[in-house]
């Protein structure tokens, strides 16, 4: 399985072999730690799981294009499909130092909740567009062949009962980020570049959620989607400024605090219209 955002990156089947080799209450201890209030008002589902590594932390509010080809993956689309909700979790794996000598082990943490937009068969696989709707958490794997299956829980912030500063703050950010947009925009060239940049999906994503009532309980307040939508790749961003937006959704995963998160990515998205107001002034300078 390859994405658009990291096409040259090696195949994950080494952590699907993981997991089937591996003891699973090892490999889901992080997970099992979920508080029993959780559990008890939040959704309780079985999803199918694609692993990824790191550095493909997924977040909401984000797409991105698998492209499927070996059996197990295909066969995970499948069942995706006839289950009529299009719904998988993607969660990141990584390995870690086992009780067992020469037993794998990994825990699976960034949980998110992705819905399949588009589904285009070719001739070897297919290519699968995943929009991510909101955090989960693992609780148990329930099957390890041919592909992963767990169930999960949704993981949203703890919400202030005043919320009238997240609106300001959310405001705030979106007059920034609409200059980002108004910049990028300025410095696209490549005629493969889509019409519609992944900030701007994002953003509309934010503002109308999702109307899926089967789902909205993993679905964040509108301040968290906002918090989430600034996290997009930009036109023309540097090896160095991709590396900053993985450390920043890595981040962004980790925080239960939307003020926190808005106040982040704000500065975040300061930096980005910073950079893109040089280069559109450079590139002015070009022609």
């Amino acid at each position: 399985m390859k994405t658009d955002s990291c096409p040259d990156c090696p195949t994950i089947g080494c952590f699907i072999r993981g997991f089937q080799n591996a003891n699973p209450i090892a490999t889901t201890r992080s997970q099992i730690t979920v508080s029993s209030t959780m559990v008890v008002r939040a959704t309780i589902i079985e999803l199918p799981c694609l692993p990824f590594s790191p550095a493909e932390v997924f977040v909401p509010s984000s797409t991105k294009t698998l492209h499927l080809y070996e059996a197990r993956f295909l066969a995970l689309l499948d069942e995706v499909i006839a289950a009529g909700n299009n719904l998988l979790a993607h969660i990141v794996v990584q390995p870690v130092q086992g009780d067992n000598p020469g037993v794998a082990s990994f825990v699976a943490n960034y949980g998110c909740l992705a819905h399949i937009e588009s589904v285009r068969r070719l001739d070897i696989g297919a290519l699968v567009t995943i929009r991510g709707i909101g955090r989960l958490k693992m609780v148990s794997l329930t099957q390890v062949e041919p592909f992963i299956k767990s169930t999960v829980v949704p993981v949203t912030d703890d919400y202030p009962e005043d919320r009238e500063s997240l609106s300001v703050s959310v405001e705030a950010l979106r007059k920034t980020l609409a200059e980002v947009q108004q910049l990028q925009i300025k410095i696209k060239t490549a005629r493969t570049e889509l019409l519609q940049t992944p900030l701007e999906g994002a953003l509309q994503w934010a503002e109308k959620g999702e109307p899926d009532q089967q789902i909205q309980a993993f679905v964040p307040g509108r301040e968290e989607r906002f918090s989430y939508a600034a996290l997009q790749p930009v036109s023309g961003a540097s090896p160095g400024e991709l590396h900053k937006l993985l450390q920043e959704r890595l981040k962004a995963m980790e925080t239960m605090d939307t003020e926190v998160r808005l106040v982040n990515v704000t500065k975040y998205a300061e930096q980005s219209r910073a950079s893109l107001a040089a280069k559109v002034a450079l590139q002015s300078l070009q022609f």
